[in-house]
């Protein structure tokens, strides 16, 4: 075991005390009173919860960083005593914890991967770990939609017919202001360019676009949301994006809306720049 390389000490204590609280109400927990809970060869029992939620002790330590890669976890026997489970459900935590990609199963024991060999379901995790995860997550995060954003969009207008053009500007010039035009209405404004992005992949009929940006959206869906709670109106966004349409430029509206993205990118990394750092806002970090 190691410090964590992307937080202080105080990562492994919140995590060690979420799983403590959690083992002491647990069902499961409950339902073996009477056994011997250090019984590791027991097979019975596993429940898929239970397993999603040893993995997901696993895997935050594993990204905060308290296993080098290439350093074996622990035994079965160990993993199993550590969490008062029976052998079964440790092994149906490291099938979750092989599918994100973060761990090998190889006969000398289960190897912590790099992180950058991990799948795409790993980035809502790491977004959940805020400070404590990689820096720069969100902004490079927000650069990456952003450019796939465009080049379906590109796509999308290079071959979009009257009617699917006027379906784009129809979600475009959609008001979401709440009555007054100068009340903004953050939820709206997602809401207004998730369909935007559904119908541009609809008229480009890009398969991989389609499965690339549902893999996103779904790591990024409220979770950006509770990180960067406020932002800008993209009204004017919307509006610049929909002249690019009716001119049918298509490299134009490419451009508007990485243009877009690396505003919010700015705007992220600055208020990171800003934002005081993990020691200063823990006095006791020696």
């Amino acid at each position: 075991m190691v410090e964590p390389i992307w937080s202080n000490q105080s990562g492994r204590t919140n995590l060690n005390q979420r799983f403590a609280g959690s083992v002491q109400h647990s069902d499961f927990a409950q339902s073996i009173i009477g056994l011997n809970m250090n019984d590791t060869t027991h097979q019975g029992d596993v429940t898929p919860a239970r397993a999603q939620e040893i993995a997901g002790h696993l895997r935050d330590e594993i990204l905060l960083g308290q296993y080098r890669q290439g350093e074996r976890l622990p035994s079965e026997r160990d993993l199993a005593a550590r969490f008062q489970v029976n052998r079964g459900a440790v092994r149906e935590a490291i099938k979750i914890l092989t599918q994100l990609g973060i761990v090998n199963v190889q006969p000398g024991g289960v190897r912590i991967q790099a992180i950058h060999d991990a799948s795409l379901d790993v980035l809502g995790p790491l977004l959940d770990l805020g400070d404590q995860g990689p820096e720069n997550l969100t902004s490079d995060l927000i650069s990456v939609f952003g450019a796939l954003l465009a080049l379906s969009a590109r796509l999308a207008l290079q071959t979009a017919d009257t009617t699917q053009k006027q379906r784009l500007l129809n979600i475009l010039n959609e008001s979401t202001a709440d009555g007054d035009p100068k009340v903004l209405n953050n939820a709206a404004e997602r809401e207004k360019l998730a369909q935007f992005a559904n119908a541009l992949t609809d008229i480009n009929n890009n398969l991989v676009l389609r499965l690339i940006g549902n893999g996103l959206r779904t790591q990024m869906v409220g979770r950006l949301e509770r990180r960067h709670p406020a932002s800008p109106s993209n009204e004017e966004f919307f509006r610049a994006m929909a002249l690019t349409i009716e001119r049918s430029d298509a490299n134009a509206l490419a451009k508007t809306i990485i243009q877009r993205f690396d505003d919010i990118k700015r705007n992220i990394d600055a208020a990171a720049t800003s934002a005081p750092t993990q020691s200063n806002r823990n006095p006791d970090h020696a």
